[in-house]
């Protein structure tokens, strides 16, 4: 233990190096100041392009909280962004780990697990602080808020995950799983939350410009664009929108796809989209499997909650649209469940699942070979791998069940 303490005092100074170096070259958080800047010179921040014909996607309200970064030379703003992305990750390791059970570990096999959970993300993570982009807030929005919830702190609660949902959409998931929990009085006030987020930044803009820039980014998010829905213009794009395209048509709208086929069909658009929405209402009813008790009723235990919600942040990369390989961070929750029922099975047993390690490993590269074997990205890209990885992982969640680990503790 002392050795572990020891370890946590001598983080820090790395981790200051680190992000002096990485801010040293440009970010998305770059895109971000620019469109920051323009809001506040009454810009349509949905209609212009950024540098090299990048569009902003985020809400007004976003663009608004980033004003006091435009005033910063843009190193120190993204010094300061870095350190908040790292203070946040921490938060959110931390808020994973509280539903999980360490009675039975070593000082060492904790040390281990940490480790292991970690590495297993290394690639996500990296890629979040190198780009400085916003999943690890938006994990952190999310988890912050239930923790706030469940303990009786409803009203803030609700605001964390409503200023998450302003500014990206993706903890929307949350809002039927709360329903489910009978957590009516939280959905009521993230709606209401919602709504004061939309309106907040006419006290920047003014209201009428506010309505203006409020309908432009309704139809530049609008998933039912079929830019959403064939969603294969950007290489690095992942997700269902992205993989069943790229399955299913011989020519997509890639202008950088490399000249290896990886169709098996060759079908009509129409097809392909339904296709996507057969996929995706599939993927959204399996939440059902995960949910093992009667509507509104609460999880039996922290383990139950967390196996729930991994599957729930896991559904976000994969069926929302415009899914960067860096949203595949929201595999987490669900990687560090599985890494935890590994530990769990050989301390009862001082056996090894090989079969399981082995697809969890599988899992593993298809995440991080990007980081592992970086100068063949264009191929791991081109043939959409994370997707894959978690699609596996929706398999490992779904075989272990927490009663299973709960009887094994």
């Amino acid at each position: 233990m002392l050795k572990y303490t020891y370890l946590k005092y001598a983080l820090p100074l790395p981790l200051l190096a680190y992000i002096l170096l990485e801010t040293r070259q440009h970010q998305d958080f770059d895109i971000f100041l620019l469109a920051s800047k323009d809001f506040l010179h009454g810009g349509n921040i949905f209609v212009h392009h950024y540098e090299d014909g990048f569009r902003f996607f985020y809400s007004p309200l976003f663009a608004a909280v980033l004003i006091p970064f435009t005033f910063l030379p843009v190193y120190v703003a993204r010094v300061i962004w870095l350190t908040l992305n790292v203070l946040a990750f921490l938060r959110v390791f931390k808020l994973i780990r509280s539903y999980l059970n360490f009675d039975a570990f070593s000082d060492k096999q904790k040390l281990l697990f940490d480790f292991c959970s970690v590495a297993f993300s290394a690639k996500l993570i990296l890629d979040n602080f190198h780009n400085g982009q916003m999943t690890i807030f938006m994990l952190l929005f999310m988890l912050e808020g239930l923790r706030l919830i469940n303990s009786n702190k409803v009203l803030w609660g609700a605001a964390l995950i409503a200023l998450g949902i302003n500014f990206k959409f993706l903890p929307l998931v949350l809002l039927p799983y709360l329903f489910y929990n009978k957590q009516l009085k939280a959905c009521v006030f993230i709606v209401g939350w919602c709504v004061l987020f939309l309106f907040l930044p006419a006290l920047v803009c003014g209201f009428e410009f506010n309505m203006v820039l409020l309908k432009d980014w309704l139809a530049a998010i609008n998933p039912s664009n079929t830019a959403h829905l064939i969603d294969t213009d950007e290489t690095t794009l992942n997700g269902l929108t992205t993989l069943i395209p790229t399955l299913l048509m011989d020519k997509v709208p890639d202008p950088h796809a490399l000249m290896y086929k990886r169709n098996i069909l060759n079908v009509g658009v129409g097809t392909v989209i339904a296709m996507i929405t057969i996929v995706r209402l599939l993927l959204v009813c399996f939440v059902f499997y995960f949910l093992r008790r009667k509507p509104f009723t609460p999880p039996q235990s922290k383990l139950q909650a967390i196996w729930e919600l991994s599957y729930v942040f896991l559904l976000i990369p994969l069926i929302f649209p415009h899914q960067q390989h860096y949203a595949f961070l929201m595999m987490m929750p669900a990687s560090m469940y599985v890494i935890y029922g590994l530990f769990v099975a050989k301390i009862r047993t001082h056996k090894m699942d090989w079969g399981f390690l082995a697809v969890l490993i599988l899992i593993y590269l298809l995440t991080n070979v990007h980081l592992l074997l970086g100068e063949f990205r264009q191929y791991y890209d081109h043939y959409k791998i994370i997707t894959y990885g978690g699609l596996l992982m929706i398999v490992l969640l779904a075989f272990l069940k927490p009663d299973k680990l709960l009887k094994e503790n």
